[in-house]
């Protein structure tokens, strides 16, 4: 019999329709009721949960804290029948700051770390709701969302929290559903209210507008943001990614050793795991040049100090870092929510609009429930004003009824213009009934309201009201308050009856509650937004300091801080300054700005392009890095040459060249914006000459060639036309057959002394006369022999003739002191640096150095040993204002 009997319930059925059933169906309660965010909360089902459970068991900010595990209990037994560990964990989560934006549960005790460290058990930590948590369920007492029976019917639950936060772009979210996931960043409160107004004001508001005011993700950790195409991609389409960088910066640690600080790292990224991967790193070799790594974080804020070697480069060590730990990492957005019970994929636009229509939504159920409320207050209050006008009569019927029911019957006859009788002194009494003036009371029932029996008199719910006034309401006090709050309740129901007529009315109120909750919650932005990975470089950590660079014969190059370098008075034995080998020697050396861009000009007529910083800094006593680990020189070329400028795009900016044999060159700054790697021409050079000399100039410079054997010129720099990078220039000093120039200058005439001696007030130097530019050069000409003698020469002793000539003396060149090195132009606070071949440095005050004329040998500047001469010399001075621009 029981067989036959489960036979008759078998049904057939096929396997795969059941399979493909059940599998939608398992996928469905995941995508809906586990993983996915509401797009009006931004909440998952768990969330919203343990945060109603909190608001009923009276956990507000302001109430005392609550174990973790009588919350869990809560949630659990009412709202979440699964295992107690997902509720704790949800509830963890809303309470780490390095986690949530704006945090939603305010806990307190172990609630883990940005380490990894785990929360303690939730029978010792102890939560309540954050301040911020109470604006997602404001007014959810008032009829604003819907509620739906719990798993057993026992309770009711919210389906949506009224929200007056937009959370899931402020807070964000992750999950993981069943064919796919959501991935949405936090964002700045801030900004997102701005842009919600900005749509609410003005609808049809375009995405370039809206990111004008949301620029990005805001990551509760900080850090930085590089991509914006990748973000823009997002809010148009709802995917898109980008990367997300460590705040790195370099700190200097005293004896020629450099730290790496970090102290914002990308967005759940394990701090301890982080360090334990670079130390991996340091251990495997895959990384060089780190000495120690330590943590050194406290309550004041994260500070990871990565100790780099003595000589290392740390750039190098730092793009390495980005590369092989999560201090560089990607983050790919993936903006997917639930709307209207479906999983959709939205852009920004969508995602604020929904929110916006949720909250309108929220508003008018709200306006409509304190509506409804105020006019059953209003129904009420009238019923009082109308006892209180009557009241004699009023409690002449009550006190002659034979109890409640005929003392309500009696009062609902009185006030609908009847005739009562009631028992006075145990004598039958008749009382008229009264006629109420429907104007003065503005008598009707409330919305629903059946209980009126005759038209134009009292409700049996006023009546009620009336029965059930305490007598003390009837003093004076509380006459004037009930008709006091009659008045205002009447001027709020016209107030929420605007709002419900007032599409205009409605926006108001919107947006004076999304400022408010700006105005309580809103902060400055964390985290930085540049345009691409490239633009955080190592010139946004260093000092805009004064470096020096030098470059040997075997191309070797470094930069060290002209500071170390200590003034030594003329004759002194100096001190090293770099170390070579034997068949090497220092052969230039260049004073510029750290930050300052450098063209890279070779003794082939081509250059190359690098920022300061990215040379190589060294100790003074090393010899630096290979300059073909920088830049790809062609075989047999060598640096000759740096020009220094802050914008290569600048107008009315010129390259002056020079080379050995005599030729001269202008190019326009902007010719020279955008080199590749393997160089460009700055020049075409003739067979067996070289370049020797570039400098910026603006056309109002005078030019300056020195050569080998003490002749010089002086001529104006209009004599020569602007040209292409590829021309090859004209002659600009004519030189003997076994002569060379070995050095070049730009001269600058002071307009003033013109203008104030001779009446000039002209800037082009083809209208002023020579004898006129030569009275404006206050600058002198320090020549240095190869010996080590030198002399300072006033630059106006120097005819000024056309360019290609064969200029004048310069210095009178002997056995004693040799043939000249270099002529710089310096005034008498100028300081100058020379190096030798064998490596000395020395630093000498240019006013120390005896004036002289121009066809003398000069004094002596440095002592030098036996076989060593000079190599090169430069000038130490402050950077003019105008290349700091």
């Amino acid at each position: 019999m029981a067989d036959e009997i489960n036979l008759s319930v078998m049904v057939p059925v096929d396997i795969e329709a059941e399979m493909r059933k059940s599998y939608l169906d398992y996928a469905m309660s995941v995508i809906i009721g586990r993983a996915l965010p509401d797009v009006r909360d931004g909440l998952k089902p768990v969330h919203r949960r343990i945060l109603f459970g909190m608001y009923e068991l009276g956990l507000t900010s302001t109430k005392p804290y609550r174990k973790c595990a009588k919350i869990t209990g809560e949630v659990l037994g009412k709202f979440h029948p699964h295992g107690d560990a997902p509720v704790y964990d949800a509830l963890v989560r809303m309470a780490q700051d390095f986690n949530m934006r704006y945090p939603l549960v305010d806990g307190q005790g172990n609630f883990g770390s940005v380490d990894g460290d785990m929360p303690a058990a939730m029978r010792y930590t102890e939560a309540r709701l954050a301040k911020i948590a109470e604006e997602l369920l404001a007014d959810i007492e008032k009829e604003t969302v819907d509620f739906v029976p719990n798993f057993d019917e026992t309770e009711q639950e919210p389906t949506v929290l009224p929200a007056r936060v937009p959370n899931l772009l402020v807070n964000g979210t992750s999950g993981i559903a069943v064919g796919m996931a959501t991935n949405i960043p936090p964002h700045n409160l801030r900004e997102v209210i701005d842009a919600t107004v900005l749509l609410i004001e003005k609808p049809d508001t375009t995405l370039k507008e809206v990111m004008k005011l949301v620029q990005g993700p805001d990551f509760p950790t900080g850090g930085y943001i590089a991509g914006r195409e990748g973000i823009e991609a997002a809010y148009k389409s709802g995917r898109g990614s980008f990367t997300m960088r460590a705040k790195a910066a370099i700190e200097d640690a005293g004896k020629d050793r450099e730290n790496i600080v970090v102290t914002e790292i990308p967005y759940q990224v394990n701090k301890a795991r982080l360090i334990e991967r670079i130390a991996e790193l340091v251990q495997t070799k895959k990384i060089d040049g780190i000495a120690d790594v330590r943590d050194e974080s406290d309550r004041d804020g994260m500070r990871i100090v990565i100790e780099v070697k003595r000589g290392e480069e740390t750039q190098l060590i730092l793009n390495n870092l980005f590369k092989h730990t999560q201090m560089q990492e990607s983050f790919g957005m993936i903006m997917l929510a639930i709307v209207g019970g479906q999983p959709k994929e939205m852009g920004l636009l969508e995602f604020i609009r929904l929110f916006i229509e949720h909250r309108r939504d929220v508003v008018l159920r709200r306006t409509r429930h304190e509506l409804r409320k105020a006019r059953e207050r209003e129904h009420i209050l009238t019923g009082f004003q109308v006892a209180l006008d009557h009241l004699d009569n009023l409690i002449r019927i009550i006190r002659g009824s034979a109890n409640r029911a005929e003392a309500k019957d009696n009062l609902l006859k009185y006030f609908s213009e009847q005739d009562v009788t009631v028992t006075e002194n145990g004598r039958a009494k008749k009382i008229e009934g009264v006629k109420l003036d429907g104007r003065k009371y503005k008598l009707g029932g409330v919305e629903g309201e059946t209980a009126r029996t005759v038209t134009g008199g009292l409700t049996a719910v006023q009546v009620d009201a009336i029965l059930e006034l305490q007598l003390h309401r009837l003093t004076q006090l509380s006459v004037d308050e009930i008709l006091n709050e009659l008045k205002n309740i009447r001027e709020r129901i016209t107030e929420l009856e605007e709002i419900l007529a007032s599409e205009k009315k409605l926006k108001q109120v919107l947006v004076g509650e999304l400022r408010e909750v700006q105005k309580s919650y809103g902060d400055d932005r964390r985290t930085q937004i540049v345009d691409k990975v490239d633009e955080i470089k190592l010139e946004d950590l260093i000092a805009d300091t004064d470096m020096l660079i030098t470059v040997s014969h075997a191309g070797y190059i470094k930069r060290t801080s002209v500071d170390i370098y200590r003034h030594q008075s003329r004759g002194g034995k100096g001190r090293i300054g770099a170390r070579t080998k034997e068949e090497d020697f220092v052969e230039h050396l260049f004073i510029a700005s750290a930050h300052s861009y450098i063209l890279l000009f070779t003794s082939k007529g081509r250059v190359y392009w690098l920022k300061v910083y990215e040379i190589p800094e060294a100790a003074a006593a090393t010899r630096g890095k290979a300059i073909a680990s920088l830049v790809k020189f062609q075989e047999g070329e060598k640096l000759t040459a740096v020009v220094q400028a802050r914008n290569l795009e600048e107008e009315g900016r010129f390259v002056f060249l020079a080379t050995r044999n005599g030729t001269v060159k202008k190019s326009g700054l902007a010719e020279f914006s955008n080199p590749r790697s393997t160089g460009i021409i700055a020049i075409n050079l003739e067979p067996k000459d070289e370049l020797i000399g570039a400098t910026l100039t603006d056309s109002k410079k005078m030019i300056f060639l020195a050569s080998h054997e003490g002749q010089a010129i002086l001529f104006r720099e209009t004599e020569v036309r602007s040209m292409g990078r590829a021309a090859g220039g004209v002659i600009g000093m004519d030189l003997k057959k076994e002569d060379y120039v070995v050095s070049m200058d730009a001269v600058q005439p002071d307009f003033e002394i013109i203008a104030k001696e001779h009446k000039q007030t002209t800037l082009d130097l083809e209208e002023l006369e020579n004898e006129h530019i030569k009275d404006s050069l206050t600058s002198l000409m320090l020549t240095v022999a190869e010996k080590g003698y030198g002399k300072r020469t006033p630059l106006a002793e120097y005819r000024i003739t056309s360019r290609g000539g064969k200029g004048v003396v310069n210095m009178k060149t002997t056995a004693r002191n040799g043939s000249v090195v270099a002529t710089l132009q310096v005034t008498e606070e100028s300081d100058v640096m020379i190096i030798t071949e064998n490596g000395k440095v020395i630093r000498v005050h240019a006013n120390e150095i005896r004036e002289a004329g121009r066809s003398t040998q000069g004094v002596r500047l440095l002592r030098l040993d036996e076989g060593d001469s000079v190599a090169a010399a430069a000038v130490l001075q402050e950077e003019d204002e105008e290349a700091k621009k």
